[in-house]
């Protein structure tokens, strides 16, 4: 083998690099049990010295499980916020956060995560329009909506539920001619003509609602598509958004996330970007004034001097913990040039030990200098609080000045070594408002700085391109502030005038995909109306802990399984076999920790497909040096040219799997897009691992004359010199297929799919019980109670919130029934009181004691699964079929190949689409449609091509070998020549499925049914549909 060398040290160097990039998940786990260690411990102290505890305005009182619970895991988030900053990684000096940043990412189905509804506020952009008008006529209907959308009740008959709705409903219910709303004209002047409308007042109405419900629906996708970008470019892998039916409200899904107030302003925040100037002055003896009056006070009054204002105050906290795309940031013009803070904090008035107000803030202020103290991250918010007091507001002129946290947080080092934020007195200018800000920016683009660094360059529209050169002119030799959502990216010191318009935020950007994330946040703009955080909650896995934990267990014994068959099949070559397998498994693991991707339930359907291919590809190559050792030839060469005889079919198959997932990845989104990122990797750590590693592992045993066997005594000629005749009653097989494929399309026209919540939208319910709850058991029992008209069970979907005794239901029940809406929800109301009460919970509002349950919460939820999400998996999958139409169609040198492919693959998919219409509520198992399914459905795909391009390779090489043999016998003897390699991968990649179906929990078993019936389908197809196609297409000439 050539350059063995060069092969051994890309390996090993692949695998450290992949053990590297794992470490940090390592790391962080560990920290993260350290965490709840110590919380833990905190939480025993704390129950041997009190009986209650106040979390967020809420006493509770110590001893239960449940309080234990809540205050455990707020000391956890706690001590998190505290210690982010601190070392985690030792050796390579990062903290948890960064480590945080660079571990292999879950999806929400897998770890669960946070759950926010953001408020959309819709009666502002009401309001808006109707100019805030003072007419009782707008007003009174206004406000009684207002009332019910907030109190998620109604006292009219609405149809909907949305703010829009229930306005209007008031408005008809006061005003029962339903007059014009006049109040709109000039609001809506520039996008319907009410004047000339030649309707009655009521179409005119109607009219005037449809244009309100459409242009709250563009604030609504507007807002949606902020709030995804800025959760993309702030690395949270795999998020969920769905719009509720109650239109203005997101319901945001964020995986691994717990920290709310690090949320809260990533989804609040009003992306908006300002230029103040540097307050220079000396502030030294308003802030001993502003110190000697915290001094005085005992710490219990000062802080209720400002309990009013905490709220506000830890806004800005948050702001500030606000870890995300970017550390340690400055921004300048490229004519800027940063005053040092470093030689500030040297020539600084420093008192006593440098600190001041109780020790929280290390003053480094000089005379007529903006920067005034350095602070931790977890004291910011109690010096806001200072800051805005009764007691402050006398001391500053707060009308004329405010105080700043930079963003980044860095290391200071005078007499002592300090690290933090550093506080700035920004100048406000007798209008209110900054000379410049984001709506003066026309563009925003990642750049390059003098010194080749990242940077965002900006460009001013003309009007404002003046005002820069004036004021930059005006303040050379002092400090401006570059200022994004209340906190300074940069203050930058003034050299010289700038003209042109154009200035760029630069220094400290460590990647340049985080100056492109700022740029793309200072294009998306701020919000186009408010949004309000109106819920947040820690949620747990979607696919429950049981399931998960069951369903790992299950996958790593049928790993297992495939490793003893590949031994037990194989002998020697087999454990070769298996260091590759688990190399390959590994690289997997590693390459998409390095890209910051997540795994998620479609991620490990691709990891079984490339499992499957990885198989497969050794499967392939070892059939063949049987081959060649049967022939005559001797190890070394039979090895030798087993692989080369291979590599061929390897290539195609992996080719075709490749085109697929690229495909996929461009046109799909979500779960899609997870699949196919797992599947492109596997490609290329397939290919590798199999050709690669085995290969050098061969050559070692060989030049160290170990004995290499490929076969054991028993499975030496299994398969070998099978005669079976496929062709021959092939027409057969094409009328069984065509009757289940016939069935399978009635049945979906006729009976259709169980589509899940995700597809139809449903309602959602939080509930909390006064007991610990078994999920399975409330499944159990709402499934019971809610049946449709068909007397087919309705199962809905469970998982746990914040704690083990609050559960988030959500239910498709009644989604397509004509009922109307206060009826409809009345019935599901009903439903799920009687399914609590089989299970012996009784409602609070009823019964004071005893088992309990309390309804939190109760809201309608739109299809997860957009109209988009369909339409582009639709797209994916066609293109991926015509592309390797394409590519097979010109490998093998004949069109009939690629349609005899595309055929087969058609007919795998609607089998499987068949089987799951025709079986659903027969089989004592959930056979819903969900976003795994369309995962399930690619793999199949997948998997088809992947078998069918092997079983052609095999033909093409033996109508060149029998060129006067017909082309039945040509086919025959190709398929039964790939017999063994056929079963082998099949039966093994099926082993991995059933033992995930049998011991895996419920909620995969649907997903894993999916991939085995697949797994059998494909295999079937590439015998009887697929290669006989090819030969009557072909009219019996296939030779080349």
């Amino acid at each position: 083998m050539r350059n063995r060398s060069a092969i051994w040290v890309f390996t090993i160097l692949l695998f450290l690099a992949c053990l590297y990039q794992l470490s940090f998940s390592w790391v962080t786990k560990s920290f993260e049990t350290d965490i709840h260690d110590l919380a833990e411990q905190k939480y025993d102290s704390l129950s041997n010295e009190a009986v209650e505890f106040v979390i967020n305005g809420d006493t509770l009182v110590i001893g239960g499980d449940k309080e234990k619970q809540q205050i455990v895991s707020h000391y956890e988030q706690k001590l998190l916020a505290e210690n982010r900053d601190q070392p985690t990684y030792p050796i390579l000096d990062l903290d948890y956060q960064r480590c945080k940043d660079q571990e292999l990412g879950l999806g929400l189905d897998l770890q669960g995560g946070m759950s926010v509804t953001l408020e959309v506020s819709i009666e502002d952009l009401v309001k808006n329009f109707a100019g805030n008008s003072s007419k009782i006529s707008f007003k009174n209907p206004f406000n009684a909506a207002l009332k019910d959308f907030k109190e998620g009740s109604t006292t009219v008959d609405s149809d909907n539920d949305d703010f829009i709705g229930l306005f209007y409903a008031h408005y008809k219910e006061l005003y029962p001619k339903n007059p014009p709303m006049i109040f709109f004209s000039n609001g809506l002047k520039d996008y319907m003509d009410i004047n000339s409308v030649e309707k009655t007042s009521a179409n005119k109405n109607d009219q005037i609602i449809q244009t309100l419900r459409d242009l709250s629906e563009d604030a609504i996708q507007k807002t949606h598509r902020i709030i995804e970008s800025r959760i993309n470019k702030f690395g949270v892998s795999q998020p969920n958004i769905k719009k509720l039916a109650v239109s203005g409200r997101l319901q945001i899904e964020l995986p691994g996330a717990k920290d709310k107030n690090r949320i809260r302003n990533l989804l609040q925040s009003t992306a908006s970007l300002e230029f103040w100037d540097g307050a220079h002055a000396d502030w030294t003896d308003e802030f001993l004034e502003l110190n000697k009056a915290v001094s005085k006070e005992s710490s219990n009054d000062f802080e209720s001097d400002f309990i009013e204002i905490s709220q506000d105050s830890l806004n800005s906290f948050s702001a500030i913990e606000l870890e995300s795309y970017m550390n340690d940031k400055k921004a300048n013009d490229s004519l800027l040039e940063e005053k040092s803070l470093e030689r500030v904090i040297k020539d600084s008035i420093m008192l006593a030990d440098g600190k001041i107000l109780n020790g929280s803030l290390w003053f480094i202020h000089t005379s007529n200098s903006p920067y005034i103290g350095v602070a931790k991250s977890v004291d910011t918010a109690k010096i806001n609080s200072m800051l805005k007091s009764k007691v402050a507001r006398d001391i500053f002129n707060l009308r004329r000045h405010k105080f700043l946290w930079s963003r980044d947080v860095s290391k200071y080092e005078t007499s002592q070594s300090f690290t933090g934020h550093t506080l700035m007195a920004i100048e406000i200018p007798t209008s209110g408002e900054p000379k410049i800000n984001g709506e003066d920016v026309v563009n925003a683009s990642q750049s390059f700085d003098n010194d080749s660094k990242p940077s965002v360059a900006l460009s001013f529209n003309s009007n404002v391109a003046d005002v820069w050169a004036k004021w930059t002119e005006q303040k050379v030799g002092k400090v401006i502030a570059i200022v994004l959502d209340d906190q300074v990216f940069s203050s930058p010191f003034i050299r010289q005038k700038i003209t042109g318009g154009n200035t760029e935020i630069s220094g400290g950007f460590e990647t340049i995909e985080e100056a492109q994330d700022l740029a793309n946040i200072l294009k998306a703009g701020s919000l186009p109306v408010p949004a309000v955080i109106v819920d947040e909650a820690i949620v747990g896995p979607s696919l429950g802990e049981e399931n998960i934990n069951s369903g790992l267990w299950s996958f790593f014994f049928a790993f297992l399984l495939v490793l003893f068959y590949m031994i037990f099949y194989y002998k020697r070559a087999g454990w070769v076999a298996n260091v590759a397998l688990i190399a390959n498994v590994f690289f997997i693991i590693g390459t998409l920790a390095s890209l910051g991707a997540a795994l998620t339930l479609p991620g490990i359907a691709g990891l079984v497909l490339t499992i499957g291919m990885s198989v497969d590809a050794n499967v392939l190559i070892y059939e063949r040096i049987r081959e060649e050792l049967k022939n005559g030839k001797g190890i070394k060469l039979a090895i030798q040219d087993g692989y080369k005889h291979a590599y061929s079919a390897i290539i195609d198959a992996n080719v075709t799997s490749l085109l697929t997932a690229v495909v996929l990845a461009y046109f799909g989104s979500g779960p899609i897009q997870g699949f196919a990122t797992t599947l492109i990797i596997g490609v290329f750590t397939s290919l590798f691992s199999a050709i690669f590693i085995t290969r050098l592992i061969f050559s070692y045993f060989l030049d160290t004359n170990k004995d290499v066997h490929f076969s054991r005594k028993f499975t030496e000629n299994l398969f070998t010199g099978s005669t079976i005749e496929f062709l021959k009653k092939r027409k057969v097989f094409y009328v069984i297929s065509a009757l289940i494929v016939g069935f399978g399309i009635f049945s979906l026209s006729t009976k259709g799919l169980d589509g899940g919540v995700e597809f139809t939208g449903g309602r959602t319910y939080r509930v909390e019980f006064s007991e610990k709850i078994d999920k399975s058991a409330v499944q159990n029992a709402v499934s019971d109670r809610c049946v449709d008209d068909n007397g087919n069970n309705i199962a809905p979907e469970v998982k746990t919130v914040d704690n083990a005794y609050t559960l988030e239901i959500t239910t498709k029940y009644l989604e397509k029934s004509v009922l109307k809406n206060k009826v409809k929800v009345a019935k599901i109301d009903a439903s799920l009181a009687q399914a609590f009460q089989d299970l012996g919970y009784s409602n609070i509002e009823d019964v004071n004691e005893g088992m309990t349950y309390t309804l939190l919460t109760s809201r309608g939820v739109e299809s997860q699964i957009s109209d988009e999400l369909i339409k582009g998996s639709f797209l994916a999958v066609i293109f991926s079929l015509f592309i390797i139409f394409i590519y097979i169609a010109y490998r093998f040198r004949k069109w009939q190949f690629g349609l005899g492919a595309l055929i087969a693959m058609f007919h795998d998919v609607l089998v499987v689409l068949g089987l799951f219409s025709i079986f659903y509520n027969i089989v004592p198992f959930s056979m819903e449609i969900d976003q795994a399914f369309i995962a399930a459905i690619l793999t199949v795909v997948g998997y088809s091509i992947n078998d069918t391009v092997v079983v052609f390779d095999r033909i093409r090489e033996y109508s060149v070998l029998h060129k006067k043999s017909s082309a039945v016998q040509v086919v025959d003897r190709a398929l039964n020549s790939t017999l063994s390699r056929t079963i082998n991968t099949s039966l093994s990649t099926f082993l991995v499925l059933l033992t995930i179906f049998i011991f895996g929990g419920e909620s995969i078993k649907g997903f894993a049914f999916a991939l085995m019936v697949g797994v059998v389908v494909g295999t079937y197809s590439s015998l009887f549909i697929a290669t006989p196609l090819v030969v009557d297409l072909s009219k019996n000439k296939i030779n080349a």
